[in-house]
């Protein structure tokens, strides 16, 4: 076996449970391999990120794609009111797909640091808390428009800032704007469908060759994070509405400051 295969089914788990639970996907995966000493070439490279994102995508569409089937139709009726739903959800990959082209090279060279992930962890985790105490109204996602759906999509957008969790913030702005708990991380995941699938499909033009001997831990680590993608979805629209968010909120809070303190003992910024 590939002595590469072991490190990325660990990163591909990683992958496909932070990527949909409001934990930050960027802080473990940019933290995790320097606590372990993971400095492979291959482990860092376009073609395992690409593997990795579409095992997410897969399970995203595991998950939501009986939803966009039903959808797809009432496109074709944008003044309906699965329509204004459809279109909403369309409209609000926007604000997100701007800030990736134009902000994501410049976010990652200069806030990938441990003290800027940490504070991003940290202001994520208060916004979340007082979102799930303070708002607890029954509204189902359905009922998004397309004006509340843009505010959550400007919400997306701020998840460049790495360390603050896409599924964090679009929960924490469904919740804000009346949304259940299950509807608003629902409602989050069907608007990560459209933007994960095109941010798939754009690495995917630059796809490198890859070695034969690299494909076995590439394939691992994608498989890992579409299964373990297909858990977290499903866990966390189950348990949702159960315990709320405020145990992630807790986990981030405990997340930064063990940062912190690991960056300061260590001497690594």
């Amino acid at each position: 076996m590939n002595q590469l295969t072991v490190p990325a089914i660990i990163l591909g788990a990683v992958q496909g449970l932070t990527e949909f639970l409001p934990v930050s996907s960027t802080a473990h995966l940019t933290v995790i391999p320097r606590l372990l000493g993971w400095d492979s070439p291959l482990l860092n490279s376009l073609a395992f990120d690409v593997a990795l994102h579409g095992g997410t995508l897969a399970a995203l569409l595991i998950i939501t794609g009986k939803d966009w089937l039903r959808l797809a139709p009432s496109l074709a009726k944008p003044r309906s009111a699965p329509g204004k739903f459809a279109w909403g959800l369309l409209l609000a990959t926007i604000p997100a797909g701007l800030a990736g082209l134009t902000l994501e090279k410049a976010a990652n060279s200069t806030l990938r640091g441990t003290f800027f992930v940490s504070l991003f962890l940290a202001i994520g985790a208060i916004l979340l808390w007082i979102a799930d105490s303070r708002y607890r109204n029954r509204g189902m996602a359905e009922k998004t428009g397309p004006g509340r759906a843009l505010l959550i999509g400007g919400a997306q957008a701020l998840a460049i800032l790495p360390g603050l969790s896409r599924s964090g913030i679009t929960i924490t702005a469904g919740m804000a704007l009346g949304l259940s708990r299950r509807e608003a991380a629902r409602y989050s995941f069907l608007l990560s469908t459209p933007l994960l699938a095109v941010a798939t499909a754009w690495e995917f033009r630059h796809f490198p060759p890859v070695a034969t001997g690299d494909l076995a831990p590439i394939l691992a680590g994608m498989a890992t994070a579409g299964l373990t993608g297909v858990l977290a979805l499903r866990w966390l629209l189950g348990l949702a509405n159960r315990t709320g968010y405020r145990p992630f909120a807790i986990y981030r809070l405990i997340l930064a400051a063990s940062l912190v303190i690991w960056a300061f003992l260590a001497g690594t910024p």
